[in-house]
C-alpha cells in the first residue's frame, strides 16, 4: 500500500522545522496533523508566513513527540509496512527525522522520494495536480490538500504506467 504525504515547514533553510503533515492512502483515507511545538513563527520565511501559516488551524494538533505514534497508529490498519511516498527530499527528510525522533523504527514503513522517468512525465504529473486543485477549489501549500493532489497526480501518471508494466 502506498501512502502519499506532504509536509509544510518553516522555509527552505539549513534548519527547516515541520509545521504540518498530510497523508493519504491509495484508497483515499487521510490524516492531517499540525505540530504545536518545534517551530516559531519568527523562524518562518516571509513566503511561509504569507502562504502556509494562514492555512493552519484545521487539523489534529499534536506535539512532535506525539505525532510519530499517531501516524503509526493511523497506519496500523495496513497488514504490511506501507511505502510512504514523498514528493521532495525536503518532505522525506523532515518526515524521517520526526519518525526517528518519536522512536518509530524504520522497519515500520518504507520511505521513498518520487522520481520521474522523463520531463514529459513530470509535466503530466504537475498538470494532474493543478487540475486537482482547480476541480476542488482548494489552494496548494496545505499539507493535506497537497497530499491529495499528489495522489491524483500519481493516479493520472504512474498508475497507468504501472498497470501497463504489469501486463
Amino acid at each position: 500500500m502506498r501512502v502519499f504525504f506532504d509536509t509544510e515547514f518553516t522555509g527552505l533553510t539549513s534548519d527547516p522545522r515541520l509545521l504540518s503533515i498530510g497523508l493519504v492512502t491509495e484508497c483515499g483515507k487521510d490524516l492531517y496533523i499540525e505540530l504545536t511545538d518545534g517551530w516559531y513563527e519568527e523562524k518562518c520565511s516571509p513566503w511561509v508566513r504569507e502562504h502556509v501559516l494562514p492555512t493552519l488551524g484545521k487539523g489534529e494538533r499534536l506535539r512532535r513527540r506525539e505525532a510519530g505514534g499517531r501516524i503509526l497508529s493511523w497506519l496500523s490498519f495496513l497488514t504490511t509496512p506501507p511505502t510512504l511516498l514523498g514528493e521532495t527530499d525536503w518532505d522525506t527528510t523532515l518526515f524521517a527525522g520526526l519518525m526517528d525522533e518519536c522512536g518509530v523504527a524504520r522497519e515500520e514503513y518504507f520511505l521513498v522520494t518520487l522520481t520521474y522517468d522523463s520531463k514529459a512525465q513530470a509535466i503530466a504529473f504537475e498538470e494532474a495536480k493543478r487540475r486537482y486543485f482547480e476541480l476542488r477549489h482548494v489552494k496548494p501549500h496545505h499539507a493535506l490538500h497537497d497530499a491529495h493532489a499528489f495522489r491524483a497526480g500519481w493516479n493520472a501518471v504512474f498508475a497507468l504506467t504501472q498497470a501497463c508494466d504489469d501486463n
